[in-house]
């Protein structure tokens, strides 16, 4: 089954599902009960109606609910003379004129009550029938021509005396019928057997495409993730295969620029020491000027090294309590007399790297004490994420650049200094390592003024 592909098992299952289908119908065909009652014939009923009906026999509404006291006293002694069933051809007798079915055919009505009354031998007005248009009168077999089946829905009447009439009638079977019964147990049957086999086939269908689904989701968090199992049909077995070679490209596309990047940071370094060496023989306005462009030359160099080592080190991922980490920040941030405060909260768990965290909160609370004079820290979670929140009281950041703060190398000239500024690596750091974490990182300005950046983080259940 695990090596069919998609379409052997979608049409494995409707072959079983069609084949289960047609066993339930030729079970009731073969098992069943017939469709329709037998037919009833003229003579049968003119048997019935031959009969005197015991003394016993109460008056009663011609009503075939009504009527079933008097059917089990006439049953056993019509039996032997009847070939019909009891429960199918009932007698009893009224008092009051035999009703008709709610539809009648006259027609037919008439030519029927002309022949019972001569098979009774009486005159034709001590006899009435009557029958509906779907009950169609049919010619048997091995019998006289005159002598009719009914299939279902009549009455047949013959007057005792000027009050009192003895009726022949169908009787109306109850819901459920044997038939209806055994159809409702043969659908039950079929549901018990085709609800698990659908279950388990969408199971089998659905377990591949979630597994793919899941390491999709677990490439765009760590591109160095473990290549996906080779399992399931052959079409998911193919696109495993592509997803495994696109993860192996994708991944030494980055350990390329990464060491292309550090390469050229690295080998800066010595053309800018040689620089730095010759500035003597310059004079003393322009020696300082190029002096301090080297240094932020160097500066920048340093913080792309930075950079690219967070990305190729390897995160040792372990429980942590959140909260614990962000008040040693803030403790710290609060030695060197800077106004940091964290509301106060219950501890929340969650799985990630120590010190990759504790950079992020560090490099938050620097930005927003550097830009903002004051940062307050507020951390909150629900049952599946934490959120930290760090406000400050900074110009905020224009809306349309509130995306672009975490690109790397860009800065916000307007709102954050070039003299007291970074290069623009630190927001860029802090969004790739929470990315790493499965979490997210937004900026936005406060109605009251200022910036907040918002760290979501998925929490341990």
């Amino acid at each position: 089954m695990q090596q069919l592909s998609i379409f052997g098992r979608t049409f494995l299952f409707m072959a079983i599902a069609f084949a289960a289908t047609e066993a339930i119908e030729i079970t009731l065909e073969v098992k069943g009960p017939p469709l329709r009652d037998p037919p009833v014939r003229l003579s049968q009923i003119a048997s019935k109606l031959r009969e005197k009906a015991p003394a016993s026999v109460s008056d009663l509404r011609p009503n075939p609910s009504n009527a079933s006291a008097s059917s089990a006293s006439t049953g056993d002694a019509l039996q032997n003379v009847v070939e019909t069933p009891p429960d199918r051809l009932y007698v009893h007798r009224s008092r009051i004129a035999p009703y008709a079915p709610k539809s009648v055919d006259l027609g037919v009505s008439h030519v029927l009550r002309g022949r019972l009354a001569s098979v009774l031998s009486v005159p034709l007005e001590s006899v009435q029938i009557y029958v509906r248009p779907n009950s169609l009168v049919e010619s048997t077999d091995n019998t006289e021509a005159w002598d009719v089946s009914l299939l279902s829905g009549f009455v047949a009447a013959r007057r005792l005396s000027d009050e009192e009439w003895l009726i022949a009638e169908d009787r109306v079977k109850r819901f459920p019928t044997a038939l209806q019964r055994q159809v409702i147990l043969l659908f039950a049957l079929g549901l018990l057997v085709l609800l698990p086999m659908t279950w388990l086939f969408a199971r089998a269908l659905s377990a591949p495409i979630r597994g793919f689904s899941d390491a999709a989701k677990r490439l765009g968090k760590d591109p160095s993730a473990p290549p996906l199992p080779r399992s399931g049909p052959a079409e998911m077995r193919d696109a495993v295969d592509s997803f495994n070679a696109m993860q192996a490209r994708l991944n030494r596309l980055l350990q390329e620029r990464t060491l292309m990047v550090g390469a050229i940071a690295h080998d800066l370094r010595t053309p800018l020491t040689r620089l730095a060496f010759r500035l003597e023989d310059l004079p003393p306005n322009l020696r300082d000027k190029v002096f301090a462009d080297i240094q932020e030359m160097k500066t920048m160099i340093s913080a792309a090294l930075d950079f690219i080592r967070d990305r190729t080190l390897s995160a040792r991922h372990e429980r942590l309590d959140f909260r614990l980490l962000v008040e040693s920040v803030v403790d710290n941030q609060t030695d060197l007399g800077h106004d940091v405060t964290l509301q106060e909260g219950e501890s929340m768990t969650l799985v990630g790297d120590p010190l990759s965290l504790k950079r992020v909160v560090v490099n938050l609370v620097d930005n927003a004490v550097k830009y903002g004079e004051r940062a307050r820290l507020k951390l909150h979670a629900d049952s599946r994420r934490c959120m930290l929140e760090i406000d400050d009281d900074g110009p905020g950041i224009a809306p349309e650049l509130q995306q672009l703060v975490f690109h790397p190398f860009f800065r916000v000239e307007s709102s954050r200094n070039r003299d007291t500024g970074g290069i623009g690596l630190g927001l860029a750091t802090v969004r790739s390592l929470i990315l790493d974490h499965g979490g997210d990182v937004t900026v936005s300005n406060r109605k009251e003024g200022g910036l907040r950046v918002s760290v979501s983080l998925p929490i341990e259940r």
